[in-house]
């Protein structure tokens, strides 16, 4: 037999019924004719999809031709369908085609059913997934507001440390002092240049006006082991400052 994809329509429904109506006497089941059933039943389903296909308003509703060939067509698909349940009938029983029917139609219904399930499920997965995505939006925006609020909350209550705030939370270091004391000043016009020493070889140079004069004890930062201000620098920069 020609494969069921080549015909269609009333030439499928022909075909098949002629190929069971050959063979009936020779199958011993009628899933050895199954397929020339379907077939049978898949011409008839092209047909009443195909009416009218492929033609105008004007042809479909008023081609004397097209309105004829459709008639005879429809009239030899009830003859074969009679046929073809005659056939069945005598070779299988008297409720063998009733049988066919019912079967086809509850495998038809449950295809419709298992459709309509797929359709249900893949909507269910399409809003959990959307679900999910409106939740992890909600959750980068509140995640959003608490860090803007968190920076704005710094900002309005962050204030300026004491000195002695900064020196107990370690933000500022506070040089180590020593005493020191006067051992040389130096004189140039109305300035002076005041050599102190402290502990540890600490050295310190201060200028100031000569009618102020030289403290005699001053607190320094303590520099140990430091090297004393030489006297040929000590004038050049009274020089400097003088002029």
């Amino acid at each position: 037999m020609v494969v069921a994809e080549i015909l269609t329509g009333i030439a499928l429904v022909q075909k098949s019924v002629e190929f069971i109506k050959s063979n009936i006497g020779t199958v011993n089941d009628i899933k050895d004719i199954a397929k020339q059933i379907d077939g049978f039943f898949l011409g008839e389903e092209q047909m009443n999809k195909g009416q009218g296909k492929g033609m105008s308003i004007m042809e479909q509703f008023g081609s004397v031709e097209s309105s004829a060939t459709d008639y005879i067509d429809r009239k030899l698909l009830e003859e074969k369908r009679q046929e073809l349940k005659q056939l069945i009938n005598l070779r299988f029983g008297p409720q063998a085609w009733d049988q066919i029917i019912a079967e086809r139609a509850d495998r038809i219904a449950k295809a419709k059913e298992a459709q309509r399930q797929a359709r249900i499920e893949a909507k269910r997965k399409q809003d959990e997934i959307l679900e999910v995505i409106k939740w992890v939006g909600y959750g980068f925006i509140i995640i959003g507001l608490i860090l803007g609020l968190t920076i704005v909350a710094v900002k309005v209550y962050a204030k300026d440390y004491t000195r002695n705030q900064k020196i107990n939370n370690g933000t500022l270091s506070v040089p180590k002092m020593t005493t020191c004391r006067l051992k040389k000043q130096k004189v140039f016009k109305d300035k002076m240049a005041c050599i102190y020493v402290g502990a540890q070889k600490t050295y310190e140079l201060e200028f100031t006006d000569i009618h102020v004069g030289c403290p005699r004890n001053y607190q320094c930062v303590f520099n140990p082991n430091g090297q004393e201000p030489s006297i040929d620098k000590v004038m050049e920069s009274l020089r400097s400052i003088a002029k």
